[in-house]
């Protein structure tokens, strides 16, 4: 299947999944036609009994709202929500374990380390609980809010070869025919991409300070080393995690690089890029 990404059947009766423009996620939603009552379309609306306006990406509310006038991720938003339940219970077992460690060896050093990951986690966990509680609000009742500051929208077509185009592997950006949007889709669906260069800057700073915590562990291991003893073996075990954070920020630098046209607009126009 060489289609764009949206809403199509998926072989079930009254039932539609998300295609992310190579392969079938698992998001459904009831058909359309199936339904008894009005399902909004893509959009930003007005959430129900709040003065909100968010993201509605057909099936469900997104962490994307409207914030001084412009479209904003909120606050740690994490999708999905269970990704972000299980890298906080990840983070906070290390932090515990690093907890423990501290009591054993009473070093000031490592102190720090407990509580980096411990909050850390707390992140991770609002986050996730943040997001799923924004997806259990109740489904638009009004008409979309159609501002220019929030165009062009996924659709907008102003020229020849409109269309979804990769820009970083699974991940897609429109492009009107003129110019690209900030809408991009991915597993989730599609999301809105206002607030990428930011998001851009502040991935590339976390990279580069995993790296320099990393590079301090590893230092503090190393003078527990020439201490001896008991603080010699947690030196090691310092070393180690320092070397595997290293890697993680030295991932996340390069990683983000790579991704760099899903956060930010592309430079240039497609054909560089085939349409999904």
């Amino acid at each position: 299947m060489n289609a764009h990404p949206g809403w199509y059947d998926a072989g079930v009766a009254g039932v539609e999944r998300w295609w992310d423009g190579r392969q079938w996620t698992v998001h459904e939603r009831p058909l359309a036609g199936a339904m008894t009552g009005l399902v909004a379309g893509m959009g930003w609306y007005p959430v129900p009994g709040t003065s909100d306006v968010r993201w509605w990406d057909g099936v469900t509310w997104t962490p994307y709202r409207i914030h001084d006038g412009r479209p904003k991720p909120d606050a740690f938003a994490v999708e999905p929500s269970g990704r972000g339940l299980v890298f906080g219970f990840v983070f906070a077992a290390i932090g515990l374990a690093q907890l423990f460690l501290f009591f054993l060896s009473r070093s000031g050093v490592n102190a720090a380390v407990p509580i980096l990951f411990l909050l850390v986690a707390a992140i991770w966990l609002i986050g996730a609980v943040s997001t799923a509680r924004v997806a259990k609000l109740p489904a638009p009742q009004t008409g979309p809010i159609l501002d220019p500051s929030l165009q062009p929208l996924p659709g907008t077509t102003e020229g020849p070869g409109a269309g979804w185009y990769a820009v970083a592997g699974r991940i897609t950006r429109w492009w009107t025919g003129t110019r690209w949007s900030w809408y991009v889709a991915q597993s989730v669906g599609v999301r809105p991409g206002h607030a990428g260069p930011r998001g851009y800057l502040v991935s590339l700073i976390v990279g580069w300070v995993l790296i320099g915590l990393a590079a301090a562990v590893v230092l503090a291991g190393i003078i527990g080393i020439a201490v001896g003893g008991v603080v010699a073996v947690l030196g090691g075990v310092g070393i180690f995690i320092g070397l595997l954070f290293a890697g993680l920020g030295l991932f996340v630098v390069l990683l983000t690089r790579a991704r760099r046209f899903a956060f930010i607009l592309p430079t240039q126009p497609p054909p560089l890029l085939q349409p999904r």
